[in-house]
């Protein structure tokens, strides 16, 4: 793609040459209102506030990892030395579903106030931490794998799909391949511009269409790491959609499972809470303190959950992490290269560390962004960064969120944190509420939901005001906004949209080009 493409000059030519770009620095480890691991730790790039096509450099590629080398199944002949798969993280059907027999909470919010118990609703379960088998030998044959992206089909043909979870309630317009158990393929040529998809979603009628993704960062790309962003949709009712996205930490190893957790999680717990509530059949708009209410109970419930099933699940990934140390050490001690065994040698540290470091409910830090959309207008929560907006009838881009973000770069809150202070009205984080809530009495005729690795190409984030210091405007660039509509309501298959809005984002800009950051999108065009 070439640097002066026509998104570049269509984006440029609406973009106010006044807006300043910034650059931060540096990363946080603490929220500054308590002691809350929240830095993503995800590679900073510029944001660029100015697309033009002089302005932005091509980003600089990634070297390719080294191969590393695979074990071999019996200790009696040693061939030559392979590559062996990276040590990889638990699989993700292991994520937090909801157990519709389990016991249900005894306690249901019955007055406004914001500190609340947890809901009254089927108490969701985790599925226990996958056990290893160490006696089966490592090149048992595997199954085919679905593949959302045509042109790797031909070198992950012999990769395992991950096996389905009856739990789950996944709409069927939804393609997940969940690529964390996928092993790295080695001698694969490493194609930045080439990320895998790990949800992608696309459906159309009459009244109008939903086209999203989630997508793996550059940076994950070079390093062999899955897409640790998530989202969901799902039609409730005629009149009624759900959307959620979920950005996961960077810095938590489990964070890909938390953030389908947290997706899974918030789309039953609002399922039961309509249904309890009776909102959808006599056609009810709550008020912004009821929304409060029960949203701080869904959120709660979902942290509860986390951290109960994170201690019931330590003891087996600490064995399974001793499982993956045992081969390893095999590999080294079979292998002579001296290149590949640098690198086993780094990734044995790694899971070393893992070992010495029990699970814990923050492994799984995710944010979590919710929009129920409804007859009667649009009803929103949040906790965490990313951006969530809509287009109203009269053609005005407006947000729907001001997200959480601390006083360093990159900083944040999610779901397993210690949000829940005891504090009236409630805990804040950058002067935003957590939960941050909204009830907007209008009818939108566009809405869009995305995490922070999509902000910088269609977001106002960075400005300066009179006195020279920067602050985020916080607005949808419809500069950006208008052209992609005009390509989205094209006459296009849902395929076809889906993969031309990946392609906007991935590479037809500088920003997006630039951008290393997993990055999902929700998109939605009503008639």
């Amino acid at each position: 793609m070439g640097t002066n493409s026509i998104w570049d000059r269509l984006v440029g030519k609406y973009r106010a040459e006044s807006e300043p770009t910034v650059t931060p620095t540096t990363q946080s480890n603490t929220d500054p209102a308590t002691d809350v691991d929240t830095t993503k730790q995800t590679p900073v790039t510029e944001p660029t506030a100015t697309v033009e096509p002089a302005a932005a450099a091509e980003p600089t590629p990634v070297p390719e990892p080294a191969p590393a080398p695979a074990p071999e199944p019996a200790p009696e002949a040693v061939p030559e030395p392979t590559p062996a798969p990276a040590p990889k993280k638990s699989s993700l059907d292991d994520i937090f579903t909801v157990d519709t027999d389990s016991e249900e909470s005894d306690v249901e919010p019955k007055v406004a106030t914001p500190e609340v118990d947890e809901p009254k609703v089927d108490t969701p379960e985790i599925a226990d931490e996958p056990k290893v088998d160490t006696t089966e030998p490592a090149d048992e044959p595997k199954s085919d794998t679905t593949e959302t992206d045509e042109s790797k089909a031909e070198a992950e043909a012999t990769e395992t799909e991950p096996e389905a979870n009856p739990e789950t309630d996944e709409p069927k317009d939804v393609t997940d391949t969940d690529p964390v158990d996928v092993p790295k393929d080695a001698a694969k040529v490493v194609d930045l511009d080439n990320p895998d998809r790990r949800v992608v979603t696309s459906v159309a009628d009459e009244s109008g269409y939903v086209v999203g993704f989630s997508i793996q960062g550059r940076s994950h790309i070079s390093n062999g790491t899955p897409c640790e962003d998530y989202h969901a949709y799902k039609e409730i009712a005629p009149g009624w959609r759900l959307f959620i996205t979920s950005d996961g930490a960077g810095s938590a190893r489990e964070s890909a499972r938390g953030s389908k957790a947290n997706c899974e999680m918030a789309e039953k717990f609002v399922l039961q809470l309509l249904a309890a509530k009776g909102w959808i059949e006599n056609n009810y708009m709550p008020t912004e303190l009821e929304w409060y209410v029960e949203c701080h109970s869904i959120f709660l419930a979902m942290k509860n959950i986390i951290f109960r099933q994170a201690e019931k699940q330590a003891e087996q990934y600490k064995a399974n992490k001793e499982a993956a140390l045992a081969e390893i050490t095999a590999t080294i001690e079979a292998t002579e290269d001296l290149v590949v065994r640098g690198k086993l040698e780094s990734q044995k540290r790694d899971i070393i560390a893992d070992i010495n470091k029990p699970l814990g409910a923050r492994d799984f830090n995710a944010t979590i962004i919710l929009m129920l959309l409804t007859p009667r207008g649009m009803l929103t929560a949040h906790i965490g960064d990313g951006r969530m907006g809509y287009k109203t009838k009269g053609g005005e881009w407006k947000a729907l969120m001001t997200p959480h973000k601390g006083d360093e770069a990159c900083a944040t809150v999610f779901i397993p944190n210690d949000w829940n202070q005891v504090k009236v009205p409630a805990f804040t984080m950058g002067d935003v509420y957590l939960p941050d809530v909204r009830v907007v009495h209008e009818i939108p005729e566009a809405v869009v939901l995305m995490s922070d690795g999509c902000e910088n190409i269609t977001w106002s984030c960075y400005a300066r005001d009179d006195n020279g210091h920067y602050f985020d405007p916080n607005t949808p660039f419809a500069g950006f906004f208008g052209p992609l509509l005009d390509e989205m309501n094209a006459d296009l298959t849902p395929e076809a949209r889906v993969d031309r809005l990946i392609e906007i984002i991935n590479i037809e800009t500088k920003a997006g080009r630039a951008e290393h950051d997993d990055r999902t999108m929700l998109l939605a065009v009503f008639k």
